[in-house]
Parts: structure tokens; sequence; C-alpha cells
């Protein structure tokens, strides 16, 4: 739900922004650009510009001051960070607090919930990372119990156990809790950007990057994260500077400039 109202907000905001524009031309091209810097600037420029933004392929988007205002653009630097990472994980409740304890070691005063996740992931944990979980808008800090490789679904997912101590046994058998797992004893430095940075579409992830006077949207593969900032993996070095606030939006105003429309994946 708040993202649905993020992305109306951001709606209403851009047809403030460009509506009182010409209408651009339909983008012949599908939703991903080349994004290769084209030499002696051959790329005329299209888009909205009576209302503040400007659209030319191969170098990005172009904000008058104003506009900048209006969205709440804001820049880092993609720089180097130690990241101690987390893996987001997804649980159903199979055992509830108040159950007694049992022989193989799960006790009473504790909710247990199952998660399953690719191996890629499973691998990363052990029995004792910490987790925070979240339902019903609680937050239950908890632990990895138990890593079993052996329990595999359909696609080969493996099953991860996590304890939830509950002494007020808020949670029930059925419950999904979500949340995030901390790889403890692991410690990287990597170059990252804060997480609001990224942009998730359909085709892929991607960030705004600086590029002269334009923001030019740019593929990018991202590693490690932790609650505020994600690996870059590939697409961006230290020192490049992207735009930190207001991606969507400004995906929205390329996607007015490029197809003639507003509509987000």
């Amino acid at each position: 739900m708040k993202n649905s109202i993020s992305k109306l907000m951001a709606l209403a905001l851009l047809a403030v922004i460009v509506g009182c524009g010409p209408k651009a031309a339909e983008h012949a091209e599908g939703d991903g650009h080349d994004h290769a810097k084209e030499e002696g600037g051959g790329h005329d420029d299209h888009g909205e510009e009576a209302g503040g933004a400007k659209f030319a392929e191969g170098k990005g988007i172009a904000l008058m001051d104003e506009t900048r205002k209006a969205i709440g653009l804001e820049t880092v630097e993609a720089e180097e960070r130690k990241l101690t990472p987390v893996v987001s994980i997804e649980a159903q409740v199979y055992r509830a607090a108040n159950e007694p304890s049992r022989v193989n070691g799960e006790r009473a005063g504790s909710a247990y919930a199952a998660a399953l996740l690719s191996p890629a992931l499973a691998e990363k944990l052990k029995p004792g990372d910490t987790a925070t979980l979240k339902t019903h808008e609680t937050e239950y800090p908890a632990t990895v119990w138990k890593i079993d490789p052996a329990s595999k679904d359909a696609v080969n997912n493996e099953e991860v156990i996590i304890e939830i101590p509950d002494s007020q046994n808020t949670l029930h058998v059925g419950d999904f809790v979500s949340g995030s797992v901390t790889e403890t004893g692991r410690t990287e430095s990597v170059v990252a950007i804060p997480r609001s940075a990224v942009l998730e579409t359909a085709t892929g992830k991607f960030a705004y990057v600086q590029n002269g006077d334009h923001l030019l949207r740019t593929p990018v593969s991202t590693g490690a994260e932790n609650a505020d900032f994600i690996e870059i993996t590939d697409g961006l070095y230290s020192g490049d500077v992207v735009a930190s606030k207001s991606v969507e939006t400004l995906y929205l105003i390329e996607l007015r400039a490029t197809k003639g429309g507003g509509h987000s994946h």
C-alpha cells in the first residue's frame, strides 16, 4: 500500500511538472536504452521541455533547478564502504510459542518459522545469525536456528528455520513474518550507494548517474546489502554521482518523454 501511495504521489507531481508541455513523440525502442555515450552529441533533445524536464537519448534527463527542488532530488557519490551484508527473508510460522518443548530442541516460549532460500543465499547464513522480523506492525528480534539443505522445494530452495522469542504468544501458526538476517562475521569493503538510489524495473536494476548536466539511467548489478546501503558489483565506479532520492519520478519523466506515457513496471 505504501508503495502504491508513493507512486500515486509521484504521478501527481509529475503531472504538475511536465503536464503543460507538448506531448513527446513515442520512442521506437523498448524500455531498455543503449546507455553508451554518443560522441559528438548526435542525438536531438526531445521530451518534456516546457515544464522544466528535458530528455536526450544517450545523455539522460536534464532538470531545471526549480524542478529538482519540486521532486526532492538529491545526489550522492558512490563510495567504498564496509558492509555487513543482510539477507532478506520471508518465513511462515509453523509452531507457536505456547507449545511444549520438543526433543528436537524447539523450546517453549519461542515461535518457529520456516523460510525457503536459494542455496546461494542459504549458504551465506549459519545458526546463531541474528534476524529482525516483522508482522502486524510488531517487530521481533530472532535468530537462525537451523539450516536444513535436505528439505528442498521443487526448485531446490533450502529450508531455513528461524527461532523467534515470543513470550506474549502473539505469533500464530500460519502467520507470515518478513525482514532480514544479518550475516555475522562477514564485513567487506565494496562500492556502495544508498538503497533508495537503486531503481528496480521489469527489465532490471538501474541507477541515475550524473552525466554532465544530465542524469543517465544506467544498468547496475548489486550484491551485498544492509538496511541503508547496497553494493554495486557492476555499472558504477567509486566517485560516480547518482540520484539518491526521487528515482521513480525520474523514471516516470523518462517514460513520458520516450513513450508518451507514464506507466511504471
